[in-house]
């Protein structure tokens, strides 16, 4: 049998558009009370970019879509609407950066903050949103946690290089840490440079390739309830 009429095939999508769309699932709300950050953003530059509210996600020209649709990861409908505007909130301008990490790096972060993540789980912590500090000295970076009043631990963080910014501690949430952390090693940051601004300004991890994510800041309130 023959063919006479050779048939052309495209694939709309980049090959990572699969794994993007994954990893977009922890950054869309879980709630129905803003039904708009359910969806991930697809622009018509091909870009996606999602998030919650408290941390977000831009994966950079991924999708073949020709014009915006919003896309729920989790059940593949699509929708039109306004997207609040991330390119704004995820610009670091005014940012300095302060840790630069390689592969391997990223890699033992996120590993770290999964153990993190998990300990404060498993013990049935009391502290604030599984929060941790993150502590400059001249030295090094070092995670800080404290499983309730009495019981606490430290870690020093391995970095390619860093500098301390205007402030010697911050404190964020271990889980959107480890999400953030996740997405940069699914798909395959080669190295990773963290900037911050203040003590409650967004902190933006970016791999100035393909991938950049916001994890937002919390109130450090002694880390106990």
């Amino acid at each position: 049998m023959t063919v006479e009429n050779k048939i052309e095939f495209n694939f709309v999508h980049k090959d990572s558009y699969c794994a993007a769309l994954e990893v977009a699932k922890k950054f869309v709300s879980q709630s129905l009370h803003r039904p708009m950050l359910t969806y991930a953003f697809h622009a018509e530059n091909g870009d996606m970019l999602a998030t919650d509210s408290h941390r977000a996600i831009h994966i950079k020209e991924v999708h073949g879509l020709e014009k915006d649709y919003l896309v729920n990861p989790k059940n593949y409908m699509f929708a039109t609407g306004t997207y609040p505007d991330l390119y704004r909130v995820m610009d670091k301008e005014k940012h300095v950066l302060a840790i630069t990490l390689n592969k391997n790096q990223i890699k033992l972060w996120l590993q770290l903050f999964k153990s993190i993540n998990n300990t404060l789980k498993v013990m049935k912590s009391t502290i604030r949103n599984k929060a941790v500090v993150l502590n400059f000295t001249e030295k090094n970076v070092m995670a800080e946690v404290k499983i309730d009043a009495e019981n606490a631990f430290q870690t020093i963080l391995p970095t390619q290089k860093f500098e301390v910014p205007k402030f010697n501690t911050i404190c964020f949430s271990a889980e959107y840490m480890r999400d953030a952390l996740e997405a940069h090693f699914k798909l395959n940051s080669e190295q990773l440079k963290i900037y911050f601004l203040t003590q409650m300004t967004p902190i933006i991890l970016d791999d100035e390739s393909l991938v950049k994510t916001v994890v937002l800041p919390i109130r450090n309130y002694g880390n106990e309830e």
